[in-house]
């Protein structure tokens, strides 16, 4: 028997998510013309509609990963998982790895389902915002350095070799975003969700006047010390929640977001993706770099490890990022924004090196994290890489590296379609790190 879920599950679930208004509409519009006997079976159908995809999704999870070959006595995958977090018990690859553990979808999952995710989906807001990001980002300047090494860049690299060190890789992935956006001299950039502030000092290396935007005071101080460092005046760092900037329509040529829209939530993204497309010039060029999971389609490949591993990424990494969607769900989203689709990279297995690069970084670390943080949290966070590692591989999470223009203007897709086309770009040898990363004088 080939191993195949039944239904599309993830699919399923942005659909619920997506269509909550609708459906209450429906039902209080149902309510309001049907008899007065059928309107407890009208009020009660969407409630146990949802109760029974959860036991459905419960039932088929354990079936699938016995038709796999597991053990279904042993504990579940999150449970080994949770244990070792706690007691350091086990090995994390065997565990990982070794199939030993079935990754069902399980009561942890199915309670952070109902009581967090869908709820968090559902009525996702700047508010949400404003208590999730700082929470997932104000971890301290020391936390990120023994994870993402020299560069301090939390985002996916390119690899072109299999030697590649993580500063290359990632001066690759800068070089390019800027090639793909078509930045020059003068250009008046903008960079949503910047981190550190190491793309908008890249951009500014270029000639751009750059305004990057976060919502955590430590990434503020972090890129504004490297700005001063690397002597770039033509950044400005502002604190605040992309949604309260108030710009007149049409500022930027060009604007970017690396793997920061799944934070704006599924409600949200049109909105997101409506404001981007209303300040970016009309010849400007987006740039969109988001990872996200499968639908659930595969056939001879266990999709619920993704949810599980989903379900843990939600409660211990990245709280409230519920729009890590489809590739074929974003681009949709981009076109319905009035954007369209000049370039699309699938960058998983790149995004995958890219967390062993900082699992090699966060485990020579352990002795200096371990004395500041404790053993806990230095186990949680290798869970994170570790099985992230695992999954952007196996292809249960990856990256896409889509550039976009506005729909209709010409100058600007044939602008970017004739930089984008095959073998125009060369990604650079080698290069040296300017500004440093974890220097002292950026600490």
């Amino acid at each position: 028997m080939v191993i195949k879920m039944m239904f599309p599950i993830f699919q399923l679930v942005i659909f619920v998510a997506e269509s909550l208004p609708y459906i209450v509409c429906v039902v209080a519009g149902l309510i309001l013309i049907v008899r007065p006997p059928l309107r407890k079976f009208v009020v009660v159908t969407p409630p146990l509609i949802l109760l029974g995809l959860c036991c459905f999704v419960l039932y088929e999870s354990h079936d699938i990963a016995k038709q796999d070959g597991y053990d279904m006595s042993k504990p579940t995958l999150r449970e080994a998982l949770e244990t070792y977090i706690e007691t350091g018990d086990g090995d994390l690859h065997t565990i990982l790895e070794g199939k030993i553990y079935p990754p069902v979808f399980g009561k942890i999952e199915l309670q952070r389902y109902l009581r967090t995710w869908l709820a968090g989906a559902w009525f996702h807001d700047t508010a949400q915002d404003a208590s999730y990001l700082p929470e997932a980002y104000n971890k301290g300047d020391d936390w990120f350095e023994a994870t993402l090494g020299e560069p301090m860049v939390y985002t996916g690299a390119i690899y072109t070799g299999p030697n590649e060190t993580m500063w290359n890789a990632q001066l690759k992935k800068l070089d390019f975003i800027a090639h793909a956006l078509g930045v020059k001299p003068g250009d008046k950039a903008m960079d949503i969700g910047c981190g550190w502030g190491r793309l908008s000092n890249h951009l500014a290396s270029k000639g751009a006047e750059v305004t990057g935007v976060t919502m955590s005071s430590d990434q503020q101080a972090y890129a504004q010390r490297m700005s001063s460092k690397l002597g770039n005046k033509n950044v400005k760092i502002e604190l605040t929640n992309f949604f309260d900037l108030d710009v007149p329509a049409k500022s930027f040529n060009v604007i970017s977001s690396v793997e920061m829209a799944e934070h704006v939530g599924i409600r949200n993204y049109n909105a997101f993706l409506r404001r981007v497309h209303t300040m970016l010039a009309d010849d400007g060029t987006f740039y969109l770099q988001v990872a996200g999971l499968p639908r659930g389609y595969a056939e001879g490949y266990n999709h619920y490890e993704d949810l599980v591993w989903g379900m843990f990424m939600d409660e211990h990494v990245f709280p409230g990022a519920d729009a890590s969607c489809p590739m074929g769900w974003v681009v949709t989203h981009l076109e319905q924004a009035g954007f369209e689709i000049q370039s699309v990279y699938n960058m998983g297995n790149h995004y995958s090196r890219t967390l062993h690069h900082w699992l090699q970084v966060w485990e020579a670390k352990k002795t200096e994290v371990v004395k500041a943080y404790g053993e806990r949290s230095w186990r949680r966070w290798r869970v994170f890489l570790a099985w992230s590692v695992r999954t952007a591989r196996r292809g249960g999470s990856t990256v896409k590296f889509i550039t976009a223009t506005k729909s209709g203007n010409e100058k600007a897709r044939i602008a970017a379609q004739d930089r984008l086309a095959p073998g125009v770009f060369q990604l650079p040898e080698n290069a040296g790190c300017p500004g440093g990363g974890p220097a002292d004088v950026l600490r």
